[in-house]
């Protein structure tokens, strides 16, 4: 009886605990945790190049990919730049595409940012060090598993004894730091749940962090680490969301050498081919591998753009008004000689006034800080300093091999390369930096050349890839130039390009036969176009050229607005004179620099014209020798005399030259009759004034004589007549030059009116 009711009473208290669980609420449905589609991580292999000759080059990577997927690049440092200004990434399938990549801040920066700092070569004391608190799983050597937090890590410690000292000077006993004792060992203390334990750290085998997160921030800590280490490169993820087995492709640019073109005409007995290799170089970090190489000749624009640095910007801290007190103001003083307004480290405005104080103005603090310090509106004192200057180096990453191939060019520098004259003498420009796009500067041609085969090229290896190998028409022929050299004309050819290719401009090794002949340079050459090549001395023939001869000779006169103008035409003639002295005929081309304003004469006309040369062509038979005489002619018209003030001897000197027209005599005989008319009023004038004056001087005579004779007297009264007389010629001799001044001034100004408007030739 009393095991039976000990029963039902047990029974009855389990059934009163029970109750309340089903009695309380039913618990919320829980929702189940969105599952993340799992992203495979991949790399595309390199598939195409296509480099510029503008200092750039294009790169694309393919691959296939199957549902999401990341895929990872490797760019130096000084490229992402580029790539962020002009990656495309193509998923013809896809739904979406995102990218990240490492910032700007150096790998010391970012492996302090991890949980666990792996800037030191930490060992496995200096790692549980950093984790203390944390839970962790130890497994020992003997297979043995502790589970528990990491409380500290107790390396073993030097011993501090007394000894007596060895030094004179230092009586007594010192200290001196010994060795650990050799039977000391470094102990890890965790706390399980039995308490506290000690374990030898020698004989860990495995730790195993409990948190799920603390273990992944590890493991990105590492792959950190191991990005940051070689070249100082950058890590670029790509992830493309989709489904289902696809192609996609990523491409953008970066910095890449020119490539070079470089040419051999092979001239043989009755054919020549021109052969053209490119050589490329690979500045990348990875090799080529059947890579397809397109070469593009080109000018693009292309720039470079900052957008990899972070940049900040100030905002002002605003004070509470409940909380804020007026400052006391600071006032500036008068300005003195020698003192600017807001000069000087502690220059400041207003003193407090507006926020600002501390005596700094903006926060630019006289040390050379861009901070914001002082209080300015409210900024607090501060310093902004980049990164790469704030932190040292730790030698975790190098720099970029490809940075020490070759000195970069700025672009002033690389404007001004290659800015030579033509190979034919050409006047340079005085300052080449300041040419203009009106200039004559060649620029090239756009076109590209595909590489049949695939490439494989390893990293920083250069290489030489055929681009053309194609029969082209040649015509032997000496080029003669007395700029470039007097004695000799140039052996050289003129090419004809047969092909569909263009050749671009660069280097050119001419053979004859088996035997090298010399070196050329070619510009760009469409198809169908000729070009000139020189590549030696034709030291078969000898050049001379006479020194011009000039001769004026006038051959008109024409009046246009009062001023007569002579003109004459020059005739200059240059004579060439080749000797061939071997037993085969020479075909010579001599060059001059096109003459402007002059008219060419004899040769009627040349054998080839540029925008600034023309060439005559003079064949020479074995042994013998030619001359070409090259006439040129031109007019030059100079002004002489205005007739409204010429001379007359001039007039008259003008109208018997032999070329004057007849309207030009016609109206030079007029202008004469002008002057005529003038110069005889002049002579009235002159002759008139002359009377008056020795009138003049008789009278002085007459008023003495007047004064010392009777009124009554004959002398009196024959003074008196004459007096009278002279006074009636002086009215009309006056008269007179006043009619004679009156026509001058209408003879000269009918003349000018008849001059303004007269053209005759």
């Amino acid at each position: 009886m009393k095991i039976r009711a000990f029963v039902a009473l047990g029974g009855f208290v389990l059934l009163l605990l029970a109750f309340p669980l089903f009695g309380q609420q039913p618990d919320k449905p829980v929702i189940a945790k969105k599952i993340e589609p799992e992203v495979k991580t991949q790399k595309l292999p390199l598939t195409k190049v296509v480099l510029f000759n503008a200092g750039i080059g294009y790169f694309q990577r393919e691959g296939n990919v199957d549902g999401n997927a990341r895929v990872e690049l490797k760019v130096n440092e000084e490229d992402v730049n580029d790539l962020i200004l002009t990656l495309v990434m193509r998923d013809p399938k896809g739904s979406s595409q995102s990218v990240n990549y490492d910032n700007k801040a150096p790998a010391e920066i970012t492996l302090k940012a991890f949980s666990i700092d792996l800037t030191e070569n930490a060992g496995m004391d200096g790692i549980l060090k950093q984790v203390r608190g944390e839970k962790v799983e130890i497994t020992d050597v003997s297979g043995s598993v502790v589970i528990g937090q990491v409380v500290s890590v107790q390396m073993p410690e030097a011993q501090s004894v007394l000894i007596p000292s060895d030094d004179p000077n230092i009586p007594g006993m010192v200290v001196k730091r010994s060795a650990p004792p050799a039977d000391a060992i470094a102990q890890v203390s965790v706390l399980t749940e039995d308490g506290l334990q000690s374990l030898p750290l020698a004989k860990i085998k495995k730790v195993k962090f409990s948190k799920p997160e603390l273990q992944l921030e590890f493991r990105k800590a590492l792959e950190a680490l191991a990005s940051a280490r070689g070249p100082a490169s950058k890590s670029v993820g790509i992830t493309f969301n989709g489904e289902g087995n696809r192609k996609v492709s990523v491409g953008y640019i970066a910095d890449a050498p020119l490539w070079k073109p470089t040419y051999r005409v092979i001239q043989g007995k009755d054919d020549a081919r021109l052969v053209g290799l490119a050589a490329i170089e690979n500045t990348t970090d990875e090799d080529w591998n059947n890579v397809q190489v397109k070469l593009v000749s080109g000018r693009p624009m292309t720039f470079k753009m900052d957008l990899y640095d972070p940049l900040y910007v100030p905002r002002p801290l605003i004070e509470p008004e409940l909380y804020a007190s007026l400052r006391p103001p600071m006032y500036q003083g008068a300005i003195t000689p020698g003192q600017g307004a807001l000069g000087g480290a502690g220059s400041n405005l207003g003193g407090g006034q507006f926020g600002f104080g501390g005596g700094q103005l903006g926060g630019f603090q006289s040390a050379g800080n861009l901070g914001v310090g002082g209080g300015v509106g409210g900024f607090q004192g501060g310093m902004m300093t980049h990164a790469g200057s704030a932190y040292q180096s730790y030698g975790v990453s190098r720099p970029s091999v490809r940075s020490l191939l070759t000195p970069r060019l700025d672009y002033d520098s690389f404007s001004n390369r290659g800015m030579g004259g033509e190979a034919e003498n050409m006047p340079k420009p005085r300052n080449p930096a300041m040419i203009s796009p009106k200039d004559s500067m060649n620029l090239g041609e756009a076109f590209e050349y595909a590489v049949k085969s695939p490439v494989s090229l390893p990293r920083f290896k250069s290489a030489l890839l055929p681009v053309m190998d194609e029969p082209i028409e040649t015509l032997p022929v000496s080029i003669y130039n007395v700029q470039v050299l007097a004695q000799h004309p140039l052996k050289g050819m003129r090419i004809t390009n047969k092909s569909k290719l263009y050749i671009a401009q660069g280097p050119v090794t001419v053979y004859e036969g088996d035997s090298i002949a010399g070196q050329a340079r070619l510009p760009d050459v469409k198809p169908g176009e000729t070009r000139l090549l020189s590549y030696a001395i034709d030291l078969d023939v000898v050049m001379k050229e006479r020194e011009a001869s000039i001769v004026s000779t006038p051959v008109s006169l024409r009046i246009v607005a009062g001023k007569i103008y002579e003109t004459n035409r020059i005739r200059e003639t240059r004579k060439y004179t080749a000797v061939n002295r071997t037993n085969t005929a020479k075909r010579i081309w001599i060059t001059e620099v096109t003459r402007q304003d002059w008219e060419r004469i004899t040769p009627a006309k040349p054998i080839e014209v540029t925008a600034q040369l023309v060439r005559y062509e003079v064949m020479v038979k074995p042994n013998e020798t030619e001359t070409l005489e090259v006439v040129h002619e031109k007019q030059e018209t100079n002004s002489s005399i205005y007739l409204a003030e010429s001379e007359a001897y001039r007039l008259k000197d003008y109208m018997n030259k032999p070329f004057a027209s007849p309207a030009v005599k016609k109206a030079l005989a007029q202008v004469l009759a002008s002057h005529e008319a003038k110069a005889a009023a002049m002579k009235g004038i002159t002759e008139a004034e002359a009377i008056l004056k020795e009138i003049g001087a008789e009278q002085t005579r007459i008023r003495a004589n007047m004064q010392q004779a009777p009124k009554e007297s004959d002398a009196f009264k024959r003074y008196l007549k004459k007096f009278d007389d002279q006074e009636t010629e002086i009215e009309k001799r006056q008269a007179e030059i006043k009619k004679l001044k009156a026509t001058m001034e209408k003879e000269q100004k009918d003349l000018v009116e008849y001059l303004r408007t007269l053209r005759v030739d």
